[in-house]
């Protein structure tokens, strides 16, 4: 007895240690792909997806180049969070990845997992090579030799488990309970977050019949397979959490689409295994893990070719489930260029929209980095990268829409607004900038549970409240062009360098006196520093509004902390 529950246990050891090594494995070489690739996704994406058939087929080559159809899901909604992206351009996405998906599953099921430990090392020494591309692919490498390898080992704890009475019945089960089959499919996949390692598991389980151990049969693995599709959106469900309207909305397809094919699929379950029967007699051999591969990919396909017809229709009850309640609405014909070309001066008028729009995410982004400053929270920096990139490329696209308006032709006037909205967007991009550095900052001392002085924390939430309410008349004045809240934000700029100041000079005397260390509170400072430049920054916005032709007095003498080092 004691023997056998040893050799379980080191069984279900080797079962969970090889799925560990998998999904790092995949998420390794998925992130060394995405590294090698730099931030041209991101632009490939928006360039490409211009309609939804273009969409589908960029989802296609995007996830088979990533081999991650969440990687390609979390690219998309964070586009779509930005507004630069359109619902039908994402459906298009959506229906891709769910194709470019099954690529792994081919590749796993490929007879080159032996060679796991050659790829690996290779992958090892490549990792070692200083450029850039070398190491990244390395990087690919090393996480395809840990996929394989992370499947041997899986391998290795499944064929005597799967022989134990426990686990025949468990087979028997799903064999003859497809709602089974489908809800534990559906569970394991959101658990580890990765299609991938259900289908991997799967796989192997599948061509243990291959080698005279009774383990799934067809009838058990495909409600699993369909279940896996589903749980599988996860990862998107949790991208557009705090996210706009849009990027919802894309949750809720991308849920939507793969439930309707799930269930498609169930109801035509009896034709659908006879087929994959078929085929596997036909071209592969029996119980071949490529079987499992090629009715992944028959379902996504084949959903795809369907559902392509009912885009509008699925955006349609997107909008009439998910309301728009917010009033917070992205500009509509953002960056068109048409409109440039029938009226200049209207296109200047759609670039306030913009940045108005732009400056609400700083506010959004600096309300995160406030909460975050007091409380940790690894979502909120998530959040916060997220819409730093989200303002970084306003601030690339704002500018270069903004030039193209330059060339157009225009009077006087138009081309000292533009100038100013120059100005605008580029301090916009700075409080960001400033901002992540403060979410730096703290990350540094909740990891070395370096928490703020009972006085430290007083003064920060001062300084966070005067800040704050600078934004908010900053973001009022500039939509309204009022003069006067203009400059009450800049006589609030001046308490700002006051209370920097003061906080300052109080955080030396906690240390002369021995209140705090030296090592404890080292970036506070810094977090001061921060978040004063950031009030010099709306000052610059707010006084283009009092002055057009305003030029920042901390571009002409800046003062040696308030120095931009990204400059």
């Amino acid at each position: 007895m004691n023997v056998a529950a040893f050799m379980h246990g080191e069984s279900i050891m080797f079962v969970f240690g090889g799925l560990a090594l998998f999904v790092f494995g995949i998420n390794m070489m998925s992130d060394s792909l995405k590294a090698a690739a730099g931030n041209k996704l991101k632009a490939i994406i928006e360039k490409t997806t211009n309609t939804p058939l273009k969409g589908i087929l960029m989802g296609i080559f995007l996830t088979v180049l990533i081999q991650s159809s969440s990687g390609t899901t979390a690219l998309m909604i964070g586009l779509l969070r930005a507004g630069l992206m359109t619902l039908p351009q994402a459906v298009g996405i959506i229906m891709g990845a769910n194709i470019g998906t099954t690529v792994t599953a081919f590749i796993i099921g490929l007879p080159i997992a032996d060679y796991g430990l050659l790829i690996l090392f290779v992958g090892v020494v490549m990792s070692f090579v200083k450029n850039r591309k070398v190491h990244h692919f390395g990087g690919v490498l090393i996480g395809l030799g840990m996929l394989f390898v992370g499947l041997n080992t899986m391998s290795s704890g499944l064929k005597p488990l799967a022989a134990t009475p426990a686990a025949e019945a468990m087979f028997q089960t799903f064999s003859n309970n497809w709602f089974l089959g489908t809800i534990f499919g559906t569970l394991f996949t959101a658990l580890v977050q990765s299609s991938s390692a259900a289908i991997g598991v799967l796989e192997k389980l599948y061509a243990l019949n291959a080698e005279g151990i009774e383990s799934i049969t067809l009838s058990g693995a495909i409600p699993i397979l369909l279940g896996a599709n589903i749980g599988t959106t996860i990862t998107a469900l949790l991208a557009s959490i705090g996210g706009n309207i849009e990027s919802r909305r894309a949750s809720f397809i991308h849920i939507l689409f793969n439930v309707v094919s799930a269930v498609i699929f169930l109801i035509i379950l009896v034709p659908y295994e006879a087929l994959v029967v078929w085929v596997e007699a036909r071209f592969l051999a029996p119980f071949s893990m490529l079987t499992i591969a090629f009715a992944h990919a028959f379902q996504n396909i084949a959903m795809t070719f369907i559902l392509y017809f009912f885009i509008k229709q699925m955006i349609y009850l997107a909008k009439i489930v998910i309301k728009d309640k917010s009033g917070k609405v992205i500009p509509e014909d953002m960056f068109d260029e048409k409109i440039i070309e029938e009226s200049p001066s209207l296109a200047l008028e759609f670039v306030k929209r913009t940045i108005l729009y732009m400056g609400s995410i700083v506010k959004d982004y600096f309300d995160i980095v406030r909460v975050y400053s007091f409380k940790e929270n690894s979502k909120l920096v998530e959040e916060g990268y997220q819409h730093e990139m989200m303002i970084d490329t306003y601030d690339q696209k704002l500018h270069d829409y903004l030039i193209k308006i330059s060339r157009a032709g225009l009077d006087k006037q138009d081309s000292l607004k533009l100038s100013r909205d120059l100005d605008t967007i580029k301090d916009f991009e700075r409080i960001g900038d400033h901002l992540t550095n403060i979410i730096q900052f703290f990350e540094e001392r909740y990891q070395e549970s370096q928490l703020l002085s009972v006085e430290g924390t007083r003064d920060l939430h001062e300084l966070y409240d005067v800040i704050g309410q600078m934004l908010e008349d900053t973001l009022n004045s500039f939509e309204n062009q009022d003069i006067a809240l203009a400059k009450k934000v800049v006589e609030t700029e001046d308490l700002v360098d006051e209370l920097e100041e003061k906080f300052r000079y109080r955080y030396i005397e906690r240390l002369k006196n021995g209140d705090v260390t030296f090592v404890v509170a080292a970036n506070y400072p810094d977090i001061l520093a921060n978040l004063e430049r950031i009030g010099d920054h709306l000052m610059n916005i707010v006084s283009s509004v009092i002055e057009p032709m305003y030029v920042p007095q901390s571009i002409l003498v800046p003062k040696p902390h308030e120095v931009d080092k990204d400059i």
